[in-house]
């Protein structure tokens, strides 16, 4: 196996209070590393029950969260993390990885499917685990469209001092979050439940990524509503700018439909069967939850307020073109006017060279020379132009329509 086809795989893991990074760029280095991992006591080797509260707990409000799981001992008592991060297409290294650790058939079915889309949170009892699926923000390359990039879903599979996470493709940012999390694994605020403060962190990771491109899209909203006051009577301006709606309305319905499936993971993460459990019991995790909850809810109103000012663009487009139709039947009537007056003007002074085509005799045919004529013609041109002169003058100075509203220099 080549390898582009293994794709990346990294561990970091805190064992006795020394904490280090393995990168694993084979087959051969991932068997090592497995093989490291299941040496440490925190990596369960077998089926484990995980502990989850009963009705009775769960009515309790008397009962505090964060004194099921964490005491002021257990908070400072510095625990073995382990994170085994798998970056890969190939669907033998995850069912390498996935059968390597007791992982439930449906998780690993899942996990393994390139058609999962699902953004959930499961808690599997019987496995000692929680399933966190999510969508992330794949990584742009030079030629891509950033509109165009699919989401990547992430598999986080959460023991109580275990961590698995599992995608196809480059994630934005997640540079990033793997330095943050680094020097989380070093920090006090760790020594306690480093796993949920990880899944934590990687949660925020993914869902910030996604609301930085919030800005832009209302930047572009406004810029659009602005462009329809100045539309010019053309038919490529008014395409530009069906198009620039249209591929608009596309990105926000995307971006809103991103938000709305990583509301839905907030929330189950902030169940109450959920919240009794490790993964958000710990100190200050589902305070940090509730906080992404309430901020991703803002941003989902403001992509609301977005979408009602697209629509109000779309209308004022359409009015435009209604007004561009009418400036047309104004335009219409105002040439058929004037060339009613030009025909008002060129029917009588048609009755002067008319008279040399009657059968009658008029009194200058007897003249010897063409000054008559000259003087017929004279007269004809004279009352022409002097007649054609005013519907001339108001066909010339006719002012076409420009934009709807005069731009301010």
């Amino acid at each position: 196996m080549t390898v582009s086809e293994f794709g990346r795989s990294r561990v970091l893991y805190r064992r006795n209070g020394v904490s280090d990074v393995i990168e694993v760029g084979n087959t051969t280095e991932l068997n090592d590393v497995i093989a490291l991992l299941r040496s440490f006591s925190g990596v369960p080797k077998s089926y484990t029950t995980l502990v989850t509260p009963s009705l009775a707990e769960l009515c309790e409000d008397a009962v505090g969260v964060e004194r099921l799981w964490t005491s002021s001992a257990e908070r400072t008592e510095l625990k073995d993390f382990a994170w085994l991060e798998v970056e890969t297409e190939s669907d033998e290294v995850m069912r390498q990885v996935l059968s390597a650790f007791p992982i439930h058939s449906k998780t690993s079915e899942l996990v393994r499917s390139s058609e999962n889309r699902v953004e959930v949170v499961e808690i599997f009892p019987s496995c000692g685990y929680v399933w966190v699926s999510i969508a992330a923000k794949g990584a742009a390359s030079e030629s891509s469209v950033p509109e165009d990039d699919e989401p990547v879903v992430v598999s986080l599979i959460a023991y109580e001092q275990f961590l698995i996470t599992m995608h196809r493709k480059p994630l934005s940012g997640f540079e990033d979050m793997k330095a943050h999390m680094e020097m989380l694994v070093k920090s006090p605020a760790s020594y306690g439940a480093p796993v949920p403060t990880a899944v934590c962190s990687l949660i925020s990771g993914f869902v910030k990524e996604y609301q930085k491109e919030l800005l832009s899209l209302l930047v572009d909203v406004d810029n659009v509503n602005e462009l329809v006051l100045e539309i010019q009577p053309s038919e490529c301006d008014q395409l530009d700018l069906l198009r620039r709606i249209d591929d608009l309305r596309h990105s926000l319905s995307r971006v809103q439909a991103s938000y709305f499936a990583k509301e839905r993971v907030l929330q189950r993460l902030l169940l109450p069967v959920v919240k009794r459990t490790f993964i958000s019991s710990a100190v200050g995790v589902a305070a940090r939850y509730q906080r992404m909850l309430s901020g991703l809810i803002l941003s989902i109103e403001r992509l609301r307020k977005g979408r009602d000012v697209l629509n109000m663009s779309s209308m004022g487009l359409v009015s435009g073109v209604s007004m561009r139709l009418l400036q047309r039947c104004y335009w219409m009537d105002y040439l058929n006017n004037v060339m009613t007056m030009m025909t008002l003007v060129s029917m009588p002074i048609s009755i002067i060279p008319g008279l040399f085509t009657m059968n009658v005799r008029v009194p200058f045919e007897d003249s010897e020379s063409f000054v008559p004529f000259y003087v017929i013609v004279a007269v004809t041109a004279g009352i022409f132009f002097l007649g054609m002169s005013y519907p001339v003058y108001l066909y010339l100075t006719f002012k076409s329509p420009g934009a709807l509203v005069p731009t301010s220099h």
